[in-house]
């Protein structure tokens, strides 16, 4: 899997960084990004943000509690263990 920046033009994503030959046909997940999300993040003396900060700044309530023990069984469909 690789992960690609873009942008949306006309409704059609467009990455803005170079894509191999070999990539055309592969099939893609778009996640579009909350810009406003980066920039209200709360930054450190020498200008970078703390793991810690990103996460309580980005965390949301699934409502899922074994989400953590039993992520195979919610992204891929395998049994629970």
């Amino acid at each position: 899997m690789i992960s690609v920046k873009g942008k949306i033009k006309n409704g059609v994503a467009l990455p803005l960084q170079p894509v191999k030959k070999t990539d055309e046909g592969r099939s893609v997940i778009i996640t579009f990004m909350d810009d406003d999300l980066r920039k209200n993040v709360p930054k450190r003396k020498n200008g970078s943000q703390s793991l810690e900060d990103l996460i309580s700044k980005c965390e949301m309530d699934t409502g899922i509690s074994d989400l953590a023990s039993q992520h195979d069984h919610y992204l891929y469909g395998t049994p629970k263990k």
